[in-house]
């Protein structure tokens, strides 16, 4: 603010005045914020004033620390207590993994990756780790963190500013070292500035890649070179496209301008951050000539848009008139598109017109309608819906009525993809005809009671749907959607017996079921259903079935998989037939039945929109075509590594999910066939070497040429699973979400703490042990155990680089997913009919994208990036470990009896024996609402966990002695 400026004002003054040029006495570049360095630069502006090493101190900021949000759980919530939420990361990254300072350390621009995610150099060729007091240092241009052997430089100089004015300036665009401190270039930087180029000579004395050291440059550069290379990008600004991109016959200077003014655009082409106003001034003027040459750049200019313009706005309907007429819209890209105007289709309404918005969504559904499989619209569903009832209540009901028509057209074909879509369209709007149902009920009791009814109009478009996709079906395909809707009905409401094989279902009466392969034929309930131990997924039934053609897959017994998970025992994904579950020939007196799931929670939308999110991402990874190659040359299918599911919406807080068949949890395959809790519990606090492992489950099940391709497709699906983990910040990760086939596939199940969501009681353990979350959860000791490091070098590691880089071609596509998974967030105010609540979803749904596809990085530095934090997150397996043996030891259910007779002995004693319970129970309580920092949380952690484990302890001791007592006064 002004007292500010003034300030600043006055400690440069003084430093003139005492004739000193140290650094120490310029205001940092972040106070400057708002002061002018976007105008024409001179000699005297920026760039100007070298200093001398001797001279130069180096500008630190403290660490700023984000601070963890409690939330108050959902009413079925597994969680003891409240659940952390981690925030959305700000401008501000967080202190460093291991606390400990960078040696350089500038304000962080809206794009540059936080620090707790920087675990190692990103160097492509240097493969080292940060860890506590290893020496690291961010490259002042790109500003990525690498490790000393892999900067050029330092240099030293200084930066003025001539006036008063706003951030966001061209320098910083282009990644010109700015503020007065010292500067180190990455080799990418190195090549482009001129810095290098003006110093070519000095390269090796500048610590090239293959020096031992950093080195220092001997001699300083001409003062005026960072202002010529400004100069020069302000002049390329100010030129079109082609001009910009034609580099016949120029000065290194004007050379190096163009390089990073180039670099610029690519940025700009896939950054999920606003763009500053010089940006945005500089790339509309562009817009037509760069759609011209990609038409990529339709979905970002869209995206930017400040819809409330009519300028904009009505350039960006052009664009993408154009684009149809000539057929270069991307189907994703489409998408994508339709998800914004969604999300903007008021504005864009009053902007254009209801029907030229119309228009607009009719262009985008013929696009996604040619150019997108079934399979990937059957992923994006819940996303072309939202967008289509947006559209409509907007007054944009040609948008809408286009949006549906495309999905009708393509639910109508013959392929299995075409009936899986199907299938799955069927329920999304059953569920949604069923939401409206209990809205107008509640509608009409509101307004019997005398109070005005707060909701919308419910509009009729999802009946109107729904009844479309029936006609449109066969009356086969008709008779067994309607069928597959009673049996589920009936099943929800606990009528067991009209579900039965005998006598309601049989042979004559079988039906598809959205979760399972199109071809295979639900014939009604094989015995009881099973009710699991976790609240959120009550009922695991199996039914009987048939396959409509013969599949060459040996049948499975009935007596598989039995286990406590909510999963245990089902296939992974409709869309490409859930295949490798038993099939069955006509004729075949043996019975073959297939599992199921159906699943009640607050939380069950948007749980189903990460899976869905999921099954979307495992598309885009297997369309590389070095992992196809890979999967090849193993001798495996696609459907071999599949490792998601399908989850349909039933109801508004009810679904139906695939069942993972033949698989175990993660927590049997370590305990073996243990039978009690007990035995349970002894079996995992041993040492991994006197425990069941993946290695060993593997081996029983498999020999031979089957168990080399046992491993193979472990080492694939865990690649790929530990990827999605990443990508979807799943979290809950203990072993009874791990799930393992006996054909060797690795799956992660239960996405209801996703987007950065974790339980508190996982919190506690990982900051009370590492005093930090990690990212995600490998399992890499047992990996390595199992797989050995050959098929980790060939198969895990290379699945990992490429899979990682081909879902982070889509960050704007993969973050509409998780706006639609947000506003489904049952706990806070971010229903869809809030636009307030709209754009608090989108922005945190950018930040979480941004931060975790790593969007401002290169391709190579990505791949070096992914590598480290996975190897870093290894080192976290100590935490994960305790607290998979605290839930196998059930304290969660015993705690309840144990304080029941506590309290009974308290009261029989006069002795309190939760005290200890209480006062850490208290500080938790303390501590989340004083908002503390990361320190304090830390402390308090540890203090929490191991106050409610020696509460516990006492509990039990108590528990036995009362136990003592009653038993020798009988």
């Amino acid at each position: 603010g002004p007292f500010q400026q003034e300030l600043h004002a006055l400690q440069f003054e003084k430093a003139m005045a005492g004739g000193s040029s140290s650094a120490a006495s310029l205001p940092d570049i972040s106070d400057l914020a708002h002061w002018d360095h976007s105008s024409a630069v001179s000699d005297a502006g920026f760039g100007s004033g070298w200093i001398d090493k001797d001279n130069q101190t180096m500008n630190s900021d403290a660490d700023s620390q984000q601070l963890c949000q409690a939330q108050e759980p959902e009413a079925e919530d597994e969680a003891i207590g409240w659940e952390i939420v981690l925030p959305a990361p700000s401008n501000r990254s967080r202190g460093s993994s291991f606390n400990d300072p960078l040696p350089e350390k500038l304000s962080c621009r809206p794009d540059e990756v936080p620090e707790d995610l920087l675990m190692g150099c990103l160097d492509p060729e240097c493969d080292s780790l940060f860890g506590p007091g290893y020496e690291r240092q961010r490259c002042g241009s790109c500003r990525l963190a690498f490790c000393s052997r892999h900067l050029y430089g330092p240099w030293f100089h200084s930066a003025f500013f001539n006036a008063a004015g706003s951030t966001g300036s061209l320098p910083e665009s282009l990644g010109l070292p700015l503020g007065a401190h010292q500067v180190f270039l990455c080799r990418e930087c190195h090549q482009a500035l001129p810095l290098a180029s003006a110093s070519s000579e000095l390269l090796p004395q500048c610590g090239s890649a293959s020096d031992d050291g950093g080195g220092t440059c001997a001699a300083h550069l001409s003062p005026g070179d960072m202002s010529q290379l400004t100069a020069e990008a302000q002049i390329l600004q100010s030129c079109s496209y082609s001009a910009l991109r034609n580099a016949d016959g120029e000065s290194s200077c004007r050379a190096s301008a163009r390089a990073l003014m180039l670099r610029l655009l690519s940025q700009l082409q896939v950054c999920l951050r606003s763009w500053t106003e010089s940006e945005r001034e500089w790339i509309w003027r562009l817009a037509e000539e760069l759609v011209e040459e990609d038409h990529r750049w339709i979905a970002q200019l869209a995206r930017q848009a400040h819809w409330e313009t009519q300028e904009e706005a009505k350039l960006v309907a052009q664009l993408v008139e154009r684009a149809h007429n000539r057929k270069k819209i991307d189907g994703r890209q489409a998408m994508q598109i339709l998800g914004l105007l969604g999300r903007k289709a008021g504005l864009a309404a009053a902007a254009l017109g209801e029907r030229h918005l119309g228009l607009v969504a009719t262009h985008l559904a013929e696009a996604m309608t040619l150019c997108v499989g079934p399979a990937e619209l059957a992923c994006c569903l819940e996303l072309l819906l939202d967008a289509a009832h947006e559209l409509g209540a907007a007054g944009a009901t040609g948008g809408r009525r286009a949006v549906i028509g495309a999905l009708l057209k393509a639910a109508q074909g013959d392929c299995s993809g075409a009936k899986s879509l199907r299938g799955e369209f069927f329920w999304a709007l059953e569920a949604r005809v069923k939401e409206a149902a209990v809205e107008r009920r509640s509608a009409a009791t509101t307004t019997a009671n005398g109070n005005p009814c707060s909701s919308p109009a419910i509009e009729a478009w999802a009946s109107i749907a729904l009844e479309e996709l029936l006609r449109g079906c066969s009356a086969e395909d008709e008779l067994g959607l309607l069928r597959q809707r009673a049996w589920v009905r009936h099943m929800e409401q606990r009528e067991v017996e009209c579900c039965r094989v005998e006598p309601a279902w049989g042979e004559s009466r079988g039906f598809p079921l959205a979760v399972w392969p199109p071809e295979r034929r639900c014939l009604g309930l094989e015995g009881w259903p099973r009710e699991t131990e976790s609240k959120s997924a009550p009922i695991i039934m199996r039914c009987r079935f048939r396959d409509e053609c013969p599949s060459s897959t040996p049948a499975r017994s009935d007596d598989g998989g039995t286990g406590s998970n909510a999963y245990n025992g089902g296939s992974v994904s409709s869309a490409s037939s859930a295949g490798k579950q038993p099939g069955k020939q006509r004729g075949d007196t043996r019975r073959s039945t297939a599992g199921l799931l159906l699943k009640k929670d607050a939380g069950m939308h948007r749980e189903q929109q990460v899976g869905q999110t999921l099954r979307l991402l495992e598309v885009l990874i297997w369309e590389d075509e070095a992992l196809q190659a890979l999967l090849v040359q193993q001798g495996l299918t696609l459907e071999d590594v599949r490792a998601t599911y399908v989850i349909a919406m039933t109801g508004p807080g009810t679904a139906m999910l695939e069942f993972v068949e033949g698989a175990r949890t993660l927590r049997e395959v370590r305990s073996g066939r243990s039978v009690t809790p007990a035995a349970l519990g002894t079996r995992l606090l041993l040492s991994p070497g006197e425990r069941g492992t993946l290695l060993t489950f593997v081996r029983q099940h498999s020999s031979g040429q089957e168990l080399q391709k046992a491993l193979a497709r472990l080492a694939f699906t865990s690649a790929v699973s530990a990827v999605l983990s990443f990508v979807a910040g799943l979290g809950d990760r203990h072993h009874e979400n791990f799930m393992v086939t006996i054909d060797g596939r690795l799956v992660h199940v239960d996405y209801g703490y996703a987007l950065g969501r974790e339980p508190l009681d996982s919190m506690l353990i990982h900051y009370a042990v590492h005093g930090q979350r990690p990212a995600t959860t490998l399992q890499y000791e047992e990996l390595q155990e199992a797989l050995g490091a050959d098929r980790l070098d060939r198969i895990f590691w290379p699945v990992v680089r490429n899979a990682y880089l081909r879902v982070r071609q889509q960050p704007g596509l993969l973050a509409e997913m998780f706006q639609a998974a947000l506003v489904r967030e049952p706990r806070r105010d971010l229903q869809r009919n809030n636009s307030a609540a709209i754009q608090r979803a989108w922005t945190e749904a950018q930040a979480f994208v941004a931060r975790n596809c790593v969007t401002a990085m290169s391709e190579k530095c990505a791949a070096r990036f992914i590598r480290s934090l996975l190897v870093h997150c290894t080192q976290h397996e100590r935490s994960t470990h305790l607290r998979d043996e605290l839930k196998g030891l059930r304290l969660k259910e015993n705690t309840r009896q144990v304080v029941s007779k506590a309290f009974q002995a308290a009261v029989s004693t006069g002795r309190s024996a939760t005290i200890t319970t209480r006062v850490a129970a208290g500080l938790a309580a303390d501590v989340v609402s004083a908002g503390p920092t990361l320190h304090d949380v830390t402390t308090a952690a540890k203090g929490v966990a191991s106050g409610l484990i020696g509460g516990v302890r006492d509990l039990f001791m108590e528990t036995a002695l009362l136990d003592e007592g009653i038993g020798s006064s009988r």
